[in-house]
């Protein structure tokens, strides 16, 4: 009898209760209302991070001065030799005596690419005036040199494979650019992708100085 009792009792409570039309449109109208907070939370999270994406993008960190490469400003040009992707060598003591924009970048940067021609343009109207560096960071000669060639870069491309040079200007991120006086000080430090009309009007800065 136990063992009946048991069998029949499972039985019941897998039977399903009959529900009436206004529990089926409740439940239905419970799911919903999840389903749509859900839908809510998604879309907001959505929203924040394109925010966040859009402040990144329009508004380069150069006012924080307690973290990235912002920690530099006022500091000389670290002594440092890096491989040219041309042949040779740049020493960036030699850069003294020209007003510089040094720029930190690699081939793999979606921003470090669209601001590429902006900083050829620079390199050719300002020729005379301003010095454009730019060095690759983590990669191999060769691949900078690639791109290079591929997008008509005609200014000093260097190549920094152990990033010692984005340690010593506290890269952030990529691109970063640096606005150097013909002392060899460290004027601004931008980072992120720039307009061309943002560094001619922070090359015109410099030269002011």
């Amino acid at each position: 009898m136990r063992s009946s009792s048991r069998c029949a009792y499972f039985a019941l409570r897998r039977r399903p209760t009959p529900r009436s039309g206004r529990d089926v449109r409740q439940g239905r109208a419970l799911a919903l209302a999840k389903w749509f907070g859900v839908l809510r939370w998604i879309v907001g999270a959505v929203v924040a991070v394109a925010l966040v994406i859009l402040i990144a993008a329009f508004f380069p960190n150069e006012i924080d001065q307690s973290r990235g490469p912002a920690q530099v400003v006022g500091m000389t040009t670290p002594a440092l030799t890096v491989p040219l992707v041309a042949g040779g060598d740049l020493d960036l003591q030699t850069l003294r005596g020209h007003d510089v924009l040094l720029n930190l970048w690699a081939t793999w940067c979606g921003p470090c690419r669209r601001e590429m021609p902006a900083l050829e343009r620079l390199a050719r109207e300002q020729q005379g005036r301003l010095v454009v560096v730019a060095v690759d960071q983590g990669e191999a000669p060769a691949t900078a040199a690639q791109f290079a060639k591929r997008f008509g870069v005609t200014f000093p491309v260097g190549a920094d494979q152990d990033q010692v040079l984005g340690t010593q200007l506290h890269l952030a991120g990529m691109p970063s650019s640096f606005f150097i006086d013909k002392n060899g000080v460290i004027r601004e430090a931008i980072d992120g992708e720039m307009s061309y009309e943002m560094m001619l009007q922070k090359a015109q800065h410099i030269e002011q100085m």
